[in-house]
């Protein structure tokens, strides 16, 4: 995984909106990592919630993950690169 984190104050969008256009580029981006008091498991067994740990959850909120992977060739590499690029300067404030 390749994860990135875009600095949502800079731009006039939230990830959602990055992760749709990222995907409409046909970048398979992907969100990976939840802050691990928010699993059910932990919000069940100890009683965790939204709230308790601010940081974790404005990184999760401004996070994605992009595609990194062997047999990547370095036109995909381009791709990724050129789609991310497009987005962000789409997105500019």
């Amino acid at each position: 995984l390749y994860v990135v984190r875009f600095d949502l104050a800079q731009l006039a969008c939230d990830r959602n909106t990055i992760f749709q256009a990222l995907r409409a580029e046909g970048i398979g981006v992907n969100v990976h990592y939840i802050p691990v008091h928010l699993h059910p498991f932990y919000r069940a067994r100890w009683g965790t919630r939204p709230g308790q740990f601010p940081v974790a959850e404005t990184a999760y909120a401004e996070i994605v993950s992009l595609p990194m992977f062997p047999l990547m060739t370095d036109a995909d590499v381009q791709d990724v690169v050129t789609a991310v690029a497009k987005v962000l300067e789409a997105y500019q404030q």
